[in-house]
Parts: C-alpha cells; structure tokens; sequence
C-alpha cells in the first residue's frame, strides 16, 4: 500500500472518531476492525522503513513466493519462516483483516453501484412547493 493510501485511510479513520454523526453511525464491528487496519498499516510502513535496511532479506524471494504458493493451495512455510518478524507480523495481520472484512463497513469497496448508471433524476420538494433538482 502506498503511502498516500496510508495518509488517506488516516484521515477518513479521523473522520469517523472525530464528527459526531459519522462516529454515531459506527457500528461496533467497526471498531473492533480499526485497531487491525491501524496495525496492518503501521506493520507496514515499518517492513518498508526496515526492508531497504535489512539486506539480508529480500520480500520478494520470501514473501511474494510464500503468497504464491498460499494461493496455489500449497504453501511453502520455510519462505515465510525466513522471514523477519515485522513482515510476518504484517502478513498476519492483512490476513486477520480481510478475515473481519465481510462483517464491516468495508465490504461496500466491493458492491459497485451499478444501479445508479440508469436510476432516474431524484425530485426534492423545498418547503415553498417548488420542485428543485
């Protein structure tokens, strides 16, 4: 994740503990769910402080073919082993995150709003009668 995401996912977590009417509406799945997004977040912004100054490690010969063997259903735990604690950290936390997600707020970055491409124009009436768009 960039860190532009990181400062974006800082200011709409801001957002939520700090105006009134988005903080009401924060269910309580949610926040259990922010504590782990924070971690993933701060676990990985440290493997990438820590990664250029570890040599001895590089992610994408450890990590990167530890994923690819997770998804073929057969994964090579020594990759994984190998590598240091803080991007092991990061790994199990991003899996306990996508873990909570479905029981969040977060599913909705996978519900495309489709329906609005063909939905019609919405009428508000003011007070005075007047129809406005």
């Amino acid at each position: 994740m960039s860190h532009l995401n990181t400062a974006l996912w800082g200011v709409l977590l801001w957002r939520r503990l700090r105006v009134r009417a988005v903080r009401r509406a924060t269910r309580r799945t949610d926040r259990v769910l922010y504590p782990v997004l924070a971690a993933v977040l701060l676990a990985g912004l440290c493997a990438t402080l820590v990664g250029p100054t570890s040599a001895h490690y590089d992610y994408r010969l450890g990590g990167s073919v530890w994923f690819r063997t997770l998804f073929e259903l057969s994964p090579d735990v020594p990759a994984m082993a190998h590598a240091p604690l803080v991007f092991q950290l990061h790994t199990l936390l991003g899996m306990a995150l996508f873990a909570l997600w479905p029981f969040s707020r977060l599913i909705h970055a996978f519900a495309a709003p489709l329906g609005y491409l063909a939905r019609p124009y919405i009428l508000y009436r003011s007070r005075g009668g007047a129809i406005t768009r």
